[in-house]
């Protein structure tokens, strides 16, 4: 009888720890770990990108899963030489493109788009020209979470057509 009620129990635990290793997870957890959502992942195609040492911007949206601020600081693509984080600002009351000091924060438990217009990834000093279907491989590094590397789309976008401001 101990016998069987033992096997029993042990079949009970291990129908329960499948079922437990196949349930849903809540959005944002991944085998009960919070983390980082990422998607709409595009590159801009534009006449600043179409050209050897041209610049253009990256795209997406950023949803923050974790109990933690995390904070884009900038990043890197084998396509340009430098990869910074911007932000469009109203500048002698113009819309003007400059790097965003301190980096994008992304609020635990909030969402951020990048997009154009507004905060976005700049990539500058373009090694060769981004044409439309290009597929466009950069890494994303962050504070308070691991680097995150991608393969977006390039395409093009009428929307965000803004000067850069330098500092003097």
């Amino acid at each position: 009888m101990i016998k069987k009620v033992l096997v029993a129990l042990g079949a009970l635990t291990l129908v329960s720890a499948t079922l437990t290793g196949c349930s849903m997870e809540p959005s944002g957890s991944v085998d009960g770990h919070d983390e980082i959502h990422f998607s709409d992942g595009w590159v801009r195609v534009s006449e600043y990108s179409d050209h050897e040492g041209g610049m253009t911007g990256a795209f997406a949206k950023i949803e923050n899963h974790t109990a933690n601020d995390v904070t884009l600081v900038g990043g890197s693509a084998e396509i340009a030489g430098m990869v910074e984080v911007h932000e469009v600002v109203m500048i002698d009351k113009e819309m003007k493109m400059q790097q965003k000091e301190g980096g994008i924060v992304i609020k635990a438990g909030e969402t951020v788009t990048l997009e154009p217009g507004g905060l976005h990834v700049m990539l500058m000093g373009l090694k060769k020209p981004i044409l439309e279907g290009d597929e466009i491989t950069l890494t994303l590094d962050f504070d308070g979470y691991e680097d995150q590397t991608f393969t977006w789309p390039a395409k093009a976008s009428l929307s965000g057509d803004e000067e850069y401001h330098e500092e003097k």
